[in-house]
């Protein structure tokens, strides 16, 4: 035995493992991500540094007030200084048929209303409140400017989902998601199966090699697709339903929140959609603060196999 392994006891240190590292720090991008689509971005020259006071002597305690049960009091006052936004809309509907993919219709306005996520479930609101500013002064230390329009991306988050499969297996930037054991229909889940959705792995610059999709569907059949994310999203532009004139201002006028690129496997159908954050300019839920932005499930395209 070794000196260094007399230090260290009898359990040996494993070797770093590179793989494991830089997922963590994807993990932090995503969480800084988050922090910033929810708050915003820093002030120029970081946070004010608040002078340290000496804390005051303990008081008796004293009986907390009722209150109130509802969105007001539960939810946390947060300014208009979220960072996200988008240019186009996209349509996309299956064809039947062997390993075929659909060709994708470009959507400006005009909705496919026979196929869901190529429409807003709930129409995008361009009238009534508007959202709150926050604190001026806030607001002009971040500068903020019209939205440059179309606004493209440099990076995404992915997610991946199966369904009504025996096993299912998907490899995207040399990350491996999926397993064994048999999904559960997206019937069984009801009709918004698919709602809240967002990409959990990223952030992912534009863009890694082929997505690699092994699968065998319910009828036991077996199933492999390289969907090429690179060449679906090759324009770089974010896809959603919120019209130029309502994409609220941000600061510098940047989109820097990625969108979610969403990966579904469903049976014989594999469908890509897209989830972008896009702040707007007036409350998308009426009474509701908090609605400030829009996150629309859009269907991208459909592969039927």
């Amino acid at each position: 035995m070794d000196d260094d392994r007399k230090l260290r006891g009898h359990r040996v240190l494993k070797p770093q493992d590179a793989l494991h590292d830089a997922q963590l720090l994807r993990d932090v991008a995503i969480i800084n991500t988050q922090t910033k689509e929810a708050l915003g971005a820093l002030p120029p020259g970081g946070l004010p540094i608040l002078r340290k006071r000496r804390p005051l002597p303990l008081l008796p305690e004293a009986p907390m007030p009722a209150g109130r049960d509802d969105e007001e009091s539960a939810m946390p006052k947060i300014p208009m200084q979220v960072a996200a936004v988008a240019s186009l809309a996209l349509a996309a509907c299956a064809t039947p048929g062997a390993a075929t993919p659909t060709a994708t219709q470009m959507q400006e306005d005009v909705p496919v209303s026979s196929v869901r996520y190529t429409y807003p479930e709930t129409p995008v609101l361009t009238s009534g409140e508007l959202v709150s500013e926050g604190d001026p002064a806030i607001s002009a230390k971040m500068n903020y400017k019209p939205v440059e329009w179309p606004l493209r991306f440099e990076k995404h988050s992915f997610g991946p989902r199966c369904y009504d499969t025996l096993e299912c297996h998907v490899i995207y930037d040399n990350f491996k998601f999926g397993g064994d054991k048999p999904t559960r229909s997206s019937a069984s889940y009801g009709p918004d199966y698919l709602k809240g959705w967002n990409g959990s792995y990223g952030a992912v610059p534009n863009f890694p090699s082929a997505a690699k999709v092994i699968w065998r569907s319910k009828d036991g059949s077996a199933h492999k697709a390289e969907i090429d994310i690179g060449e679906i999203f090759k324009d770089q532009l974010m896809r959603h339903f919120v019209p130029r004139e309502e994409a609220a201002d941000l600061p510098n006028g940047k989109n820097e929140s990625p969108p979610s690129i969403l990966l579904e496997v469903n049976d014989r159908v594999i469908r890509v959609y897209m989830v972008a954050s896009v702040p707007t300019k007036h409350l998308q839920t009426p009474g509701n603060r908090y609605s400030t932005s829009r996150r629309d499930l859009v269907l991208v395209k459909t592969y039927t196999y």
